[in-house]
């Protein structure tokens, strides 16, 4: 499997890393995006933004530690993130716009655990 993963280092949101990307991914299929870096609501939305057009149609889009939605408001009281801030709130805001995407309940379903619960967002058109 390590042969179809490439990684880069930097900020997702940097624009040269972005770039990097998309280089990368231009002319594949199918192409999987895997979030999982600064988990507050404003940077996992910029990433569906800048990342989701990348993915290819039947394939997913992975936000990883939406359940941080689900936790006690205390629970990570040393991060910037939260309640009300964090992936999963950012998956809501990111579907009631784009309308290429829509979350794979099946998986979830088939889970006995996961951190992504409602973020695996399956791509359903190209």
């Amino acid at each position: 499997m390590c042969k179809r993963i490439t990684m880069f280092e930097g900020s997702s949101t940097d624009e040269n890393i972005v770039h990097q990307v998309h280089n990368c991914a231009k002319g594949r299929k199918p192409v999987l995006v895997a979030l999982d870096s600064y988990h507050t609501h404003s940077h996992v939305l910029r990433e569906l933004e800048l990342y989701s057009p990348l993915v290819t149609s039947g394939s997913y889009l992975v936000v990883s530690d939406t359940s941080i939605e689900d936790m006690p408001e205390d629970f990570s009281p040393d991060r910037p993130w939260g309640k009300g801030n964090n992936p999963k709130t950012a998956v809501r805001e990111f579907l009631k716009t784009n309308h290429r995407f829509e979350i794979d309940k099946e998986i979830d379903n088939k889970l006995l655990i996961t951190g992504a619960l409602d973020g695996y967002l399956k791509c359903i058109k190209d």
